[in-house]
């Protein structure tokens, strides 16, 4: 996808062209210095980042997607991702 695209949802529309509140969320936080936001911000971004390629990607392979980690990082990961999905 070109970089002035946005990754947000399935239009991709044009950066300096949004339609949606999400893809105008995902550049003003891009444009902004990112010690403004907070870490929870931080971190529902990144997780919405994940979300987003997850589903826009289903063709990658587990082993492509997750061999950055070592066994012990993805127990972490998942641990920590159990966490939110526990109660929903």
């Amino acid at each position: 996808m070109n970089e002035g695209n946005c990754p947000m949802c399935p239009n991709h529309c044009q950066k300096n062209n949004l339609r949606c509140k999400r893809g105008r969320e995902y550049f003003n936080d891009a444009k902004h210095d990112f010690k403004s936001q907070t870490l929870g911000e931080k971190v529902v971004m990144d997780l919405r980042k994940c979300g987003h390629l997850l589903h826009h990607n289903k063709e990658l392979n587990t082993n492509e997607l997750l061999s950055d980690f070592s066994e012990k990082e993805l127990n972490t990961l998942h641990e920590l991702l159990s966490k939110i999905n526990k109660d929903k």
